[in-house]
């Protein structure tokens, strides 16, 4: 269970609302400034228009999430004249421009009140103005818009009974004991305000304090207990001159928090590439240090130091990427809302897990692949109120999103309630398609027929399922990003679609492994361990492979096998276990050489993409090295099974 603090995590996703709504409003000041300087009668370029448009209609969208109804309000009055302008309803003259950038002037205003939690201006004016070039009559009844008060999802702390507060805290030998260290009193500061800094302060030589400053509604009433533990509080009150000079320059307010900085993707993608590089060499450090027979005294000890600093930046990088997972399921209600309105279906969604962070980059690919599971739940799996009545559910079903970190991984569930996958009715309608049928109709098989391009259950496409193309899409985007895709499903009662995706998809921990002369790369995320077995305790059964583990048997392939060279005479067996969503299975390789971490390249040229290999990697000596995904390479493997109920 999560103990996130929700007004913490409320107050994160407005601070990244303030800095979006800071660059939609830059963006529609340059183009409006662009579009006024021009003349009139100039009408503004069709991507320039088209852009204001989309600026507008984004704010508009933002407002509505987070509660501010005047913000929204207003950039739906723009948003209306942009459309005008574009369908040449409405002559495009700098007069318009000027009502346009006063709108935007004054959506800066709203925002930057909201933030500070201010008195919220009125907007009717300018909406009165905008009806007015649109020719559309007034209202009878004033707009909401005339008695602005604070959104409802995050009432405003009265900015009065806060109180500005230093707390210093000096660790010791006897505080860490009782588990008392920065980090704790980190938190516990955090569960009394937010902290707007924190810093080290070095006295002398051993001796260091930690300073956090922070706002705080009620200041401590037990100073005591909180000596105890190594912190001091002190009240901070402004001068005047201070008080004056923030007042002067508070209008326009500003928008993007002061500790929040907007950084194109881009630019961390290079930072990444460049570690990666750094980790390539450090790599070829290492394999020139197995031929120095006396190295030098130290220089072990500064390349350990250098590998340390490096995954500490390699962990920084990564963390500055990742983004709560809450973008791409806050979107889905309203798709889903869509959906309903041209439907008699009924659905609620609920949303687990939106605090999960996953790489910004995943975020952006598994926006459609998301969209394609919604639609497709939504279409196939999710029956009518009448029908769910006469099953004997409740006529409004359950779409469920999850999403949990496990490891280095982040697992993503996609659940309904609906009437499930009918397997037999799946596999005739595959055999009416002429598409090969798996051996055995498992969850695994199904996956595999629906995934398949061109494969549908119905002869007509509507708005919410498309003809054959949607889990294709969904399959392909989870395998192209290292991920894997699994599916349950029981008739009746319901279908969970699970993807499994790396955090980040740029370095990261491998098992190198040797076959015969070659060397391949396993990702470490996908081993749960290594074990040797004698070989003469393999077995086949059923023309499967199978040896003895734990209190089964787990079935297994040969790397050797799977790379058409002779089988190895070797007295004992390596075996990589694979874990995943479908199962266990064991990969037998002929050696285990090292554990690295490598920078991955994904394979993505269509003739180079071969089913078992996710992309290449180098270890500094210049050598391609493939990366394997085990997922196809064990392909059809089971869970272990108690011994006796194999025999």
């Amino acid at each position: 269970m999560s103990t996130e603090n929700p007004s913490e995590r409320r107050r994160e996703l407005l601070d990244d609302f303030y800095a979006e709504c800071d660059e939609l409003l830059t963006a529609l000041r340059e183009g409006l400034s662009a579009w006024h300087s021009a003349g009139d009668n100039a009408l503004p370029d069709r991507a320039v228009l088209d852009e204001l448009f989309r600026h507008a209609h984004t704010l508009k969208g933002n407002s509505a999430i987070a509660g501010l109804r005047l913000s929204e309000e207003l950039a739906h009055g723009m948003e209306d004249v942009f459309r005008a302008i574009s369908k040449n309803q409405l002559e495009a003259t700098t007069a318009i421009a000027e009502t346009l950038e006063a709108g935007t002037q004054r959506l800066e205003h709203i925002i930057g009140a909201h933030r500070h939690h201010r008195a919220l201006p009125e907007i009717q004016d300018l909406l009165a103005t905008y009806r007015g070039l649109l020719g559309v009559p007034s209202p009878a009844k004033p707009s909401s818009a005339s008695t602005p008060t604070p959104p409802a999802p995050m009432p405003p702390p009265n900015a009065a009974t806060e109180a500005n507060a230093l707390a210093t805290f000096v660790p010791a030998r006897e505080l860490d004991a009782r588990g008392v260290n920065v980090g704790s009193i980190r938190k516990r500061l955090g569960e009394l305000g937010p902290i707007l800094q924190a810093s080290p302060r070095i006295l002398g030589p051993g001796s260091i304090t930690f300073e956090f400053r922070l706002k705080v509604a009620v200041f401590p009433s037990d100073p005591g207990a909180w000596a105890d533990d190594g912190v001091t509080w002190e009240r901070i009150v402004p001068d005047r001159g201070e008080m004056a000079d923030e007042a002067a320059t508070s209008d326009p307010l500003s928008l993007t928090p002061s500790h929040l900085i907007r950084v194109d993707l881009a630019r961390l993608d290079e930072l990444m590439r460049i570690t990666g590089e750094l980790v390539i060499h450090r790599s070829r450090l290492e394999e020139l240090f197995t031929q120095i027979s006396a190295p030098p005294a130290g220089l072990r000890e500064a390349s350990i130091a250098l590998h340390r600093s490096l995954r500490e930046m390699r962990g920084a990088i990564t963390r500055a990427r990742l983004v709560p997972i809450s973008e791409l399921f806050t979107r889905i209600p309203y798709v889903v809302r869509d959906l309903m309105r041209d439907s008699a279906k009924k659905v609620r969604v609920v949303i687990e897990g939106g605090q999960t962070e996953i790489d910004k980059f995943l975020v952006e690919r598994l926006k459609e692949p998301l969209l394609h599971l919604v639609r497709n739940a939504f279409a196939h799996g999710i029956e009518v109120p009448a029908t769910r009545i006469a099953a004997g559910k409740p006529e409004e079903a359950t779409l469920r999103l999850h999403a949990e970190s496990d490891g280095d991984s982040v697992v993503i569930r996609v659940s309904d309630d609906g009437a499930g996958i009918d397997a037999d009715a799946v596999a005739t309608r595959a055999a009416r398609q002429n598409l090969k049928l798996p051996p055995v109709l498992d969850a695994r098989g199904l996956l595999d027929l629906i995934c398949e391009p061109g494969f549908s259950t119905r002869d007509e496409a509507d708005l919410a399922s498309g003809r054959g193309v949607g889990m294709a899409v969904v399959a392909e985007s989870v395998r192209h990003h290292g991920g894997t895709l699994a599916l349950e499903t029981t008739l009746g009662h319901g279908t969970t679609f699970t993807l499994r995706l790396p955090l980040s998809i740029s370095i990261t921990d491998a098992i190198i492994v040797g076959v015969g002369s070659e060397r391949c790369a396993v990702p470490m995320g996908t081993v749960a361990e290594i074990i040797q077995t004698p070989s003469g305790s393999l077995r086949t059964i059923n023309r499967e492979e199978i040896v003895p583990y734990r209190d089964g048997l787990l079935p297994v392939r040969r790397l050797r096998t799977l790379f058409q060279q002779p089988p190895a005479t070797d007295a004992t067996s390596t075996i990589l276990v694979i874990t995943s969503d479908r199962g266990s299975a064991g990969l037998i390789v002929d050696r285990v050489i090292a554990q690295r971490e490598i920078v991955m390249r994904p394979l993505t040229d269509p003739l180079l993409r071969i089913p078992g290999l996710s992309g290449a990697t180098e270890l500094g000596d210049g050598r391609p090295l493939l990366i394997l995904d085990p997922a196809p390479l064990t392909d059809g493997a089971v869970r272990p099974v108690p011994v006796s109920a194999s025999t």
